[in-house]
């Protein structure tokens, strides 16, 4: 499963050291820290991402749903857009 949110892009698979567990990765840490712990964080040894999480299915249940009630927007492109403007702003 891919997620494409504010909060950034990440990879949702099945653990391969636990099928009861989920492994959420990102090419980015600071996706990952916007939504868990950075001690739970581990570098990942791959081609295409570079961070990990291992979390049960429940907790990252959870976290979408709370990722679910934040959306407020009626067009994804656009408020990544204004967020990205904002930021770039911020930064200058």
């Amino acid at each position: 499963m891919i997620i494409n949110s504010l909060l950034g892009n990440f990879t949702v698979v099945s653990s391969l050291k636990n099928h009861d567990k989920l492994c959420i990765k990102s090419n980015r840490k600071e996706v990952l820290m916007r939504m868990f712990d950075e001690k739970r964080i581990n570098n990942y040894e791959s081609a295409d991402y570079n961070y990990s999480i291992e979390i049960c299915k429940q907790e990252f249940a959870h976290t979408m749903i709370i990722l679910i009630k934040e959306v407020n927007y009626p067009d994804f492109v656009q408020e990544m857009s204004e967020l990205e403007t904002a930021g770039n702003q911020v930064m200058a």
